[in-house]
């Protein structure tokens, strides 16, 4: 199981989401069930230290909802 950060976009928003899932890809594919119609990016660089989380097999995965927050850029 691993853990990576991804940014959201929604029109004018953007916000950054966790994702834990077996893959990048899979995270990915998570996030843009959870907001369709968002454009889903991996946040890089990939923090080593939280990238790879222990997991029981058949741990869930997930994408907690986030409440949108403008991201300055």
């Amino acid at each position: 199981m691993i853990q990576v950060v991804l940014e959201v976009c929604t029109g004018p928003a953007s916000f950054r989401v966790t994702a834990r899932a077996r893959s990048i890809r899979r995270s990915i594919s998570l996030a843009g069930v959870r907001y369709p119609g968002g454009e889903v990016r991996l946040v890089l660089p990939v923090e080593s230290e939280s990238f790879f989380v222990g997991g029981v097999p058949g741990e869930a995965e997930s994408v907690p909802p986030q409440v949108p927050v403008r991201l300055a850029g």
